[in-house]
């Protein structure tokens, strides 16, 4: 535990320009005179600390010291690489590449001397089956948007059918659930939104610039979809036919067994996709509650019938 709080300590004072031995204390749970013993090994052990006295003071390193790269192991090292080279495949950024190639300058030091960088086991594919270049250039843009602070003009394809063109300013892109999106200021809606980036028939950097708006991960809504629509605590029974694809639907976690049937609860967004996503595992897939889902369902598949039975 000791040697825990020391490197934690050690992180801090890496990351903070200064840091107070009180907030050292509180962030640890220890006293202050622990604290203090703390900094005494890693003095010991060749940091160079620089302690300020007064109401302002703190605890500092020298702005010269720097880490030798053997505070990674070779495989801690080959993993960060690779799985930063995996996201910088798929979504290029010139920040990152840099930041990757400073990294695997080192490795001729101290004693990575002669390392052997291996192929990553992480592979990050942006793109769907088929055309995966266009798809990458596309989050290219988005990306490149993001970086120079510049309004994107795009044709939006919406859950609907809908068909708009938009000027968005983008902030950040994400990956969920298998799928990319850009979250953005949506001009049209003059609010900020979340884009599927699958459903972006075609972006074009605009020359006028934005000013970023303060937002934090917190401020992100994580669980989303469409602000109109509500979400629904569904149960469902599952056959065994489709349990695969309900799990990765739903997440294997949602999904039990419960005598000899297989069960899925879950908050879902109450609309015409749900329903149409609900059909498409035929007889697989039964809702068990709410009931207003239910007669949706018996609705739907009465016009399938009738399109059929007109024949």
């Amino acid at each position: 535990m000791k040697f825990e709080i020391m490197m934690g300590i050690l992180f801090d004072l890496l990351s903070k320009r200064f840091v107070k031995a009180t907030y050292l204390a509180e962030k640890y749970q220890v006293s202050v005179r622990s604290i203090y013993r703390y900094l005494t090994c890693l003095e010991l052990a060749g940091v160079p600390l620089y302690t300020t006295r007064g109401y302002n003071g703190g605890i500092s390193i020298v702005d010269t010291y720097r880490f030798s790269t053997t505070f990674m192991t070779k495989s801690e090292f080959e993993t960060t690489i690779n799985t930063l080279s995996a996201i910088e495949q798929s979504v290029p950024n010139k920040v990152l590449s840099s930041a990757i190639n400073k990294m695997k300058s080192t490795i001729k030091y101290d004693y990575f001397s002669g390392f052997d960088m291996k192929s990553g086991n992480l592979i990050i594919d942006a793109g769907p089956w088929g055309d995966t270049n266009g798809y990458k250039n596309k989050l290219s843009v988005l990306q490149k948007s993001i970086e120079e602070c510049k309004k994107l003009e795009i044709k939006y394809h919406d859950r609907n059918g809908e068909i708009t063109e938009r000027i968005i300013e983008p902030y950040l892109i994400m990956f969920k659930q298998g799928l990319w999106y850009v979250y953005a200021f949506c001009n049209l809606r003059n609010d900020f939104r979340f884009f599927k980036t699958g459903r972006i028939e075609h972006a074009n950097i605009l020359n006028e610039k934005f000013t970023r708006k303060e937002i934090s991960q917190e401020d992100l809504p994580l669980n989303f979809w469409d602000n109109s629509v509500t979400a629904t605590n569904v149960e469902f029974e599952i056959d065994k036919s489709v349990i695969s694809d309900v799990e990765e639907w739903l997440g294997v976690e949602n999904v039990t067994k419960l005598n000899d049937k297989f069960v899925a609860h879950a908050s879902l967004p109450f609309d015409d996709g749900l329903v149409s996503k609900i059909i498409s595992y035929g007889s697989g897939l039964k809702v068990i509650s709410p009931k207003e889902l239910k007669d949706k369902i018996k609705e739907k598949a009465k016009e399938i019938a009738n399109l059929y039975d007109n024949e």
